[in-house]
């Protein structure tokens, strides 16, 4: 393959249902998940062309004999974890065989993941997620449902009087708005709060839909591309009387934290945060 297939490549492993990029170690290797965990890691270079792929020892052993010098151990990988990863110089390789290895990192990675996340990924693959900006009509139409919900949890006038001023969309430009078809069923923003940190906003999952696992992916993915911008934290608000939205994020590693910035002296609001 030439250099300048590689997003083909890109395309191919974004492909998988609920696949989604991460760049946990800076600009590459572009690392794909399911469901937090990675199955192919891709340097786009010129001059260091290669994908990592998830595999067995058995397949890594036999990728590596067919193929000695093109196909190696996984390269930056500890000795611990080499045999269950190939390196691959895919200036040397052919494109129908790397993808059939593609295939076999996400199934590998897929058939270990836990049951529950199991029967997850196939409810929710269906489900399209479109990043945006704030000023999108479905975002717009979402953030208005998720007030009217909010509202019925706190009270509409207190909704409106104490947290309407800090949920303008003209703030927020990095969006998701996940759709089931043409039909917008969930969004989830973030903006940001200071040179490291951001501040999750605007999440919501229709009633009709809940209970698939499209809140935490889509926190996930908000998670995934503020750590691709090179922020390290994120913060959020909630409301201790939304227990699932709690319970959903406590789960996803995030702890309590003082209230901050204009949530101070709001006791019914939770603040928490988690490092990226």
């Amino acid at each position: 393959m030439n250099y300048t297939d590689w997003r083909e490549i890109h395309d191919y492993c974004m492909a998988k249902p609920c696949a989604y990029e991460t760049r946990p170690f800076g600009e590459f290797p572009i690392c794909y998940r399911i469901a937090g965990k990675i199955f192919a890691q891709l340097t786009p270079k010129e001059d260091w062309f290669k994908i990592t792929v998830k595999t067995n020892p058995d397949a890594a052993d036999f990728y590596r004999r067919a193929y000695p010098g093109v196909v190696v151990r996984g390269y930056h990988c500890p000795p611990v974890q080499q045999p269950y990863w190939n390196t691959i110089e895919l200036d040397r390789f052919d494109k129908d065989l790397l993808f059939q290895m593609i295939d076999e990192a996400y199934d590998e990675v897929f058939t270990h993941l836990p049951k529950k996340e199991q029967r997850r990924i196939p409810s929710i693959s269906s489900y399209t997620f479109v990043k945006t900006d704030g000023e999108n009509p479905a975002f717009v139409e979402l953030c208005e449902k998720l007030d009217i919900t909010l509202g019925n949890v706190v009270g509409a006038e207190k909704q409106k009087n104490q947290y309407d001023k800090y949920n303008q969309r003209d703030s927020i430009h990095d969006v998701i708005v996940i759709f089931h078809g043409k039909e917008p069923v969930g969004c989830g923003a973030y903006k940001l709060y200071d040179e490291e940190t951001v501040e999750l906003k605007r999440i919501y999952v229709d009633e009709s839909v809940r209970g698939l696992g499209l809140a935490k992916e889509l926190v996930r993915r908000l998670e995934a591309d503020a750590r691709i911008a090179g922020f390290r934290y994120a913060v959020l608000e909630t409301g201790y009387k939304l227990t699932s939205a709690v319970e959903l994020y406590t789960k996803m590693g995030y702890k309590k934290i003082p209230n901050y910035g204009p949530y101070v002296g709001m006791q019914e609001s939770l603040c928490m945060s988690k490092k990226l």
